[in-house]
């Protein structure tokens, strides 16, 4: 596989956890290019000073209307909820935002790399729900993606590997209070961890490059949350068309021969034991009749014949 040229950080906010098959209602994706971990930008100030944010970046950020109600905590940690964000306008994660998704991506140079923190557990999954839902799988095939948790834990282990102490937590708080000394701000926004998950990931920028380029996987083989039943499984779904029982077409379509069809064969009628055919009736009735008509022309001629 070749380097990866593009990281993009990213986060969602939802309506609860796994077990209660979440909704997104906030997302936030921030690109940079690997130049910008390459080149980092220097701290200002004494360690550990967080560093500041690359100066070109592409920052996508949006609220969404979950179409169902939020957990009551994780409204109370995300601060949005269902008649927040119906009292705003906003909108479901719908065809539309994916296709922005898509834009965004391709306004990247390739290969692309999401990099979520938990994301294996969560981000990942659950966006492949939601983009299962719309039947849009495919949508980011092209990329790929690596779990900020899993990485950093191998640059800690990589850097002290005899290290033995407590187990440490890798919550994206506790690793960035553990590096600079301070609580990440505005936590439990998208954007929010968005920017703190890039700040951890500046700590060794050009080690994390080199790890992220082994491990990259597809986002393809990401699994969704759970199951869904797509709402557009055809791209280009055929139009319905009613079934109409063959009696109703001979009414509604006395003559399709005037409009270029062809009238199918009717399937004989069925008949049962004993019952005559009803076409070998017709030729001894119409010789009858024939019969019946002759003597009555005789008789009346003879009728009429002089001296009888």
């Amino acid at each position: 596989m070749a380097p990866i040229q593009t990281l993009i950080f990213l986060d969602l906010e939802a309506t609860g956890l796994p077990f209660s098959q979440p909704k997104v209602t906030e997302l936030c994706l921030l690109a940079i290019h690997r130049c910008a971990l390459e080149s980092p930008p220097t701290p200002r100030g004494p360690p550990p000073t967080v560093p500041p944010p690359p100066r070109v970046v592409d920052k996508l950020s949006l609220c969404v209307a979950p179409g169902k109600a939020c957990n009551p905590a994780a409204s109370e940690i995300t601060g949005l909820n269902t008649d927040l964000l119906a009292a705003h306008g906003r909108q479901l994660f719908d065809t539309n935002l994916a296709n922005m998704l898509q834009a965004f991506l391709q306004r990247q140079p390739q290969p692309w790399c999401l990099v979520a923190h938990n994301g294996d557990r969560y981000d990942f999954p659950l966006l492949q729900a939601e983009l299962a839902t719309l039947g849009l799988s495919s949508v980011l095939d092209d990329a790929f993606c690596v779990d900020s948790i899993t990485a950093l834990k191998a640059l800690e282990q990589a850097g002290r590997p005899s290290e033995h102490g407590p187990r440490k937590s890798y919550s994206l708080g506790s690793i960035y209070t553990r590096l600079y000394g301070q609580e990440p701000p505005d936590s439990h926004t998208a954007e929010g961890d968005v920017l703190a998950l890039l700040s951890i990931c500046q700590w060794q920028p050009q080690a994390l490059l080199r790890w992220v380029d082994v491990h990259a996987k597809p986002f393809s083989t990401v699994k969704p949350m759970y199951e869904v039943v797509p709402t557009l499984a055809d791209s280009n779904p055929r139009p319905y068309t009613a079934v109409v029982p063959t009696s109703l077409r001979r009414v509604r379509d006395p003559n399709p021969n005037l409009r270029g069809g062809r009238q199918p064969n009717a399937p004989p009628a069925v008949q049962g034991p004993g019952a005559p055919p009803k076409d070998g009736l017709l030729v001894p009735l119409s010789l009858l009749a024939f019969l019946t008509l002759a003597i009555a022309t005789l008789y009346g001629l003879s009728l009429a014949t002089p001296g009888q």
